[in-house]
């Protein structure tokens, strides 16, 4: 199978905001995280001249109280949003649906700003904010411009930003109540329907509401004043529904349009049932992740340092494999199996999604690399619970494990593993991988 390479293109890395908003007033295409654009450019699905990365720029990543409002950095990662706990507390919708968005890898690198300049119809963030009121930051050589989100989708794909503009942040007002409800089916990384509601009460009864729906028509839309005047209760969900405007539908490939309809009123009862509750039940974290890395040409792939040639299309996994770590795995080459993930600066990645001059400057660990003395604990549990069967998949699973572990949910709860690791394994021994990541919960946390 021939390799998907994008077409040539020039590669800068951004020092500094300014760099980059310098090279996108030139024609430069931004690169955030670059989880859909990588695949969009490997499939030649568009071409750009020059890629403008800005994933680095760690200043880009804050959470800060500015009156009534929470502002949200750009290049915060999905992980943060979903798991941060100032953000959780503040806007758990918005949090909901981070947690949603594709697997772990996705969210390691994926980015709010990223995300909603990508304007996909079925995007996990563009409804919450759309329910929460937020505003869009944008800024350009001439300053910055404020854009509410029932202003800043045009349609599929489409964003009122400029040309020369970059996201820079995203402030989200409180709310009393919030939630967001995602359906996905089958193993889809985007959800077919996603719905989320925002309301501000007055002795129990709603005085302020905001309803927001995307993946059922072409473009995502919100519905003031949905519940206004009733108590929010599930009763209110039929008249919801009377309320939505006529639009273009969209018939995703793993659930129909009309199936959607159907779906909908019993989708509108979970959302207000969850959002009434108003308990959160994930991990919750305090740091932020940072990215920047050191200001060198050279990666470190386990201990060894390696100088990066080749052109900027060069993707990591090929890169690495060149480099004789064949345990990195080519799979689907669409970011979708996990094959190919490794731990870049102790993050799992998908390195089929990554620029090899991306990681300059960073650390890489392989499975093999995460040994030490001896095998290490994920590994053992894997070989003791008979988690590979050809093997193919093995290196990603045992790679995306660690940091799972170690980053997002010690105990392996049935809930966030779910939502977390989707690798695929082409054998289907899915059983056995799940007990091992069981037992490699169990003896990372056994008493050394």
């Amino acid at each position: 199978m021939r390799p998907a390479y994008p077409k040539e293109f020039k590669y800068i890395k951004a020092r500094g905001v300014e760099d980059a908003l310098e090279a996108v007033k030139v024609g430069a295409k931004p690169l955030a995280g670059g989880q859909s654009l990588s695949t969009l450019l490997k499939l030649r699905l568009m071409e750009v001249d020059t890629l403008v990365d800005i994933f680095e720029l760690d200043e880009l990543r804050y959470v800060e109280r500015r009156g009534d409002s929470l502002v949200l950095g750009a290049l915060l990662i999905h992980n943060d949003v979903a798991m941060l706990r100032e953000v959780v507390s503040w806007a758990p919708a918005l949090s909901k649906a981070a947690w949603m968005i594709a697997d772990l890898q996705v969210r390691n690198r994926g980015t709010l700003g990223g995300s909603l300049a990508h304007a996909d119809p079925a995007a996990n963030y563009i409804p919450p904010l759309l329910a929460l009121d937020a505003t869009v930051r944008a800024r350009s050589s001439r300053g910055v411009r404020a854009v509410k989100m029932t202003d800043f989708v045009l349609g599929p794909y489409q964003t009122a930003l400029e040309p020369d503009e970059i996201i820079v942040a995203v402030e989200v007002p409180r709310w009393d109540i919030q939630g967001t409800y995602v359906l996905k089916v089958g193993g889809a990384s985007y959800p077919s329907l996603i719905l989320s509601l925002a309301a501000r009460l007055e002795d129990g009864i709603v005085k302020e509401s905001r309803l927001a729906v995307g993946g059922y028509y072409t473009r995502p839309f919100v519905v003031e004043d949905a519940f206004d005047g009733e108590k929010l209760s599930e009763d209110a969900a039929t008249k919801a529904v009377g309320l939505f405007p006529d639009g273009e539908p969209y018939d995703d490939p793993h659930l129909a349009f009309e199936k959607k309809r159907q779906i909908l009123p019993t989708a509108l009862t979970r959302l207000i049932r969850e959002a009434s509750a108003g308990q959160w039940r994930l991990p919750i974290k305090e740091e932020i992740t940072r990215w920047r890395g050191r200001d060198q040409e050279t990666v470190v792939v386990n201990g060894r340092a390696l100088q990066l040639e080749g052109e900027p299309r060069l993707l990591l996994v090929d890169f690495l494999r060149r480099q004789g770590y064949t345990e990195v795995k080519r799979g689907c080459d669409e970011g979708r199996c996990g094959a190919c993930t490794v731990l870049l600066d102790g993050k799992a990645v998908k390195s089929c999604t990554v620029f090899a001059p991306q990681a300059a400057g960073h650390e890489i660990r392989t499975a093999k690399g995460i040994m030490g003395a001896g095998l290490h604990p994920v590994q053992r549990a894997f070989l003791e619970e008979y988690a590979s069967q050809c093997g193919f998949c093995t290196h990603g699973f045992v790679t995306t494990v660690t940091d799972y572990l170690n980053s997002v949910d010690p105990s392996a709860n049935d809930e966030t593993l779910k939502l977390s690791v989707k690798n695929l394994c082409r054998c289907t021994g899915y059983v056995n991988i799940i007990k091992a990541v069981k037992k490699a919960a169990k003896l990372l946390s056994a008493p050394q």
